[in-house]
């Protein structure tokens, strides 16, 4: 399933260009590059969740929040989020490209996902698809995206 959201935000999402797709003619091209219709399927429900999570107000988990605030993670979310993804989370915080409430639906989404235990590689793609779909996020999501193309290009700030 997670090659499916991958495929779909590397092959449809621009900055520059906003598009709205059947979701009949996105599974009938899936099914041709060879994509199992179940995965597709669920690949799909997982974009709904993405776009319905980002339409709650943010409002109702920031406000809560304060800055001395620390986020402990069930024994269920540190099974799916190893340390290091973990950490990852805490730094993206403190250099303000993910906020309280973008960190809980990145979370959400990473529960959310058919996967055992999220790598660190593919948690930095699922965060990229949370902060390009969310309208509030542009600036953090050009900021992450520069430092993940800096870092793969050997540039380190």
């Amino acid at each position: 399933m997670f090659e499916v959201i991958i495929y779909l935000f590397e092959s449809y999402m621009q900055i520059d260009q906003t598009i709205e797709i059947d979701a009949q003619e996105i599974t009938d091209e899936l099914l041709e590059e060879g994509f199992q219709k179940n995965d597709i399927s669920k690949a799909l429900a997982w974009l709904d969740n993405l776009a319905s999570l980002h339409q709650q107000n943010p409002q109702s988990r920031t406000q809560l929040a304060k800055v001395t605030s620390h986020r402990i993670y069930s024994s269920i979310e540190q099974d799916r989020l190893a340390s290091d993804c973990q950490g990852y989370i805490s730094y993206l915080e403190q250099a303000d490209i993910l906020n309280t409430h973008t960190r809980e639906i990145v979370i959400d989404c990473a529960m959310s996902l058919d996967i055992t235990a999220l790598q660190l590689h593919d948690l930095k793609w699922l965060i990229l698809m949370v902060l390009f779909n969310d309208p509030n996020s542009s600036d953090a999501f050009l900021q992450l995206e520069s430092m993940l193309l800096d870092f793969e290009d050997g540039l380190i700030h």
